[in-house]
């Protein structure tokens, strides 16, 4: 058994192993989710200290032949000093950043895609082709509006730093072209091209790698209403989160949530006229 399959914890879909690595937790708060009374958050999330609240930041890794897969970046040292712990959490696990081929890009937000370079811009994976959807990257990556808001354009100024080192490595997906054996399925109001990615299993069911569809596992599945000020468009974000739980649970996918509780495995399940998480055994 390699050293992988011992300190990583796993799930697997059609034969395929998707491991979960942490890049540690975001801190978050009352305050930022909208449409939902702050008493009844609080008791969703089991208690905050003075309204704040830590959400795990999970990414995930797959193996397949001579390729080695993550799914998003982290967020480096540049948000909170709870988190960039991916690249030290990938070589506790016997894997060197060198090694991994391909990083599947759900979004292109700080705690998803600032870990792609270390804090002097260079590559924390220099062999890794970057895989992101067309809608997300042209997004990101345009140029600023007048009226764009300092979120948006913040971030666009981050992005250009995350890809600089890449520019020539990038595989741009374009509207449902299946890569990877990956499909995409763009989910937007997070981000304009938010993407969840499908990995199918033969015979039905799969994988399917969640985002930022939720970001409170503990409230936005079983409330899929309440939406989070991190959305560009709250509206088009319940949409997106009410159709993907839905897919999830119709079609019995496994999920893999960026935000949902670590290591992020597990399936989403109906609920009456709602849904609610089963983590993985």
């Amino acid at each position: 058994m390699s050293v992988l399959e011992v300190t990583l914890p796993s799930m697997t879909v059609g034969g395929v192993k998707v491991h979960g690595l942490s890049d540690g937790t975001l801190p978050t708060g009352i305050d930022k989710v909208v449409d939902m009374m702050p008493a009844q958050i609080e008791q969703l999330v089991g208690g905050t200290d003075n309204g704040t609240f830590h959400i795990p930041v999970n990414n995930f890794l797959i193996r397949r032949a001579d390729k080695v897969i993550m799914i998003d970046a982290g967020a480096g040292n540049t948000m909170y000093p709870t988190l960039g712990r991916l690249p030290g959490n990938l070589r506790a696990a016997g894997v060197d950043p060198k090694d991994v081929t391909h990083i599947v890009i759900t979004h292109l937000h700080g705690d998803h895609a600032n870990g792609l370079v270390d804090d002097d811009g260079k590559p924390h994976y220099p062999n890794a082709e970057i895989v992101v959807h067309e809608i997300e990257l042209d997004f990101w990556t345009a140029s600023d509006g007048a009226n764009d808001p300092d979120k948006v354009k913040g971030n666009r100024a981050r992005t250009r730093i995350n890809l600089k080192p890449y520019l020539d490595r990038i595989h741009r997906v374009r509207g449902s072209e299946q890569y990877l054996d990956f499909v995409p399925i763009v989910a937007p109001g997070h981000t304009p091209g938010h993407t969840c990615w499908l990995l199918a299993a033969p015979g039905g069911g799969g994988f399917m790698a969640l985002g930022d569809v939720v970001h409170v596992s503990a409230i936005q599945i079983s409330h899929p209403d309440a939406g989070m000020i991190y959305d560009l468009d709250k509206d088009q974000a319940v949409k997106s989160r009410k159709r993907i739980l839905d897919m999830a649970a119709t079609e019995r996918f496994a999920i893999a949530g960026a935000h949902v509780n670590a290591p992020g495995f597990g399936h989403v399940v109906r609920k009456g006229a709602s849904f609610a998480f089963e983590a993985a055994a």
